[in-house]
């Protein structure tokens, strides 16, 4: 390409969150002593390396090394969902962390982006696909999320 995509900071922006999901959720399913929780946790972890993986290749498809933006949140989830805290304290506290995301969230971005021409025809679908995957993995977690309140 010989101009740089004006979306290829929210492509950069899925790789990061998608990888960093996955190192919080993976950390989070070693700690867990709930079998159904860690199961879970494990699957949708696995999903989102390989989505970091696969938004990557995008980026350097589309001609653009990715880049490295810190998140100062990562840390402390990573801290929280390591924790002594109970599965379903950590529930709470990382759906309340969503409730900070500055808005538009990358998720709102990227639903844009699925229906934006100027964005080109592979990455498109590769959002449609990928927003189809998310909304798998979200209602898997939100059974086994529902299951720990309920019990608790």
């Amino acid at each position: 390409m010989t101009s740089k995509p004006q979306y290829i900071a929210l492509l950069n922006d899925i790789r990061l969150q998608e990888n960093r999901a996955g190192v919080y959720l993976e950390a989070w399913a070693k700690t867990t002593a709930n079998n159904d929780l860690k199961e879970c946790l494990s699957f949708v972890a696995a999903r989102e390396y390989s989505h970091g993986d696969i938004f990557e290749r995008r980026v350097k498809e589309l001609g653009v090394a990715p880049e490295e933006i810190e998140d100062p949140e990562f840390d402390e989830k990573v801290r929280i969902v390591t924790s002594d805290m109970s599965d379903a304290e950590k529930i709470v506290w990382l759906k309340e962390s969503r409730l900070r995301q500055p808005a538009p969230t990358v998720r709102e971005r990227y639903e844009a982006a699925m229906e934006d021409d100027s964005v080109d025809p592979l990455t498109r679908s590769l959002l449609r696909w990928f927003t189809d995957v998310e909304n798998d993995s979200g209602q898997r977690m939100s059974k086994v999320y529902s299951q720990i309140e309920n019990a608790g």
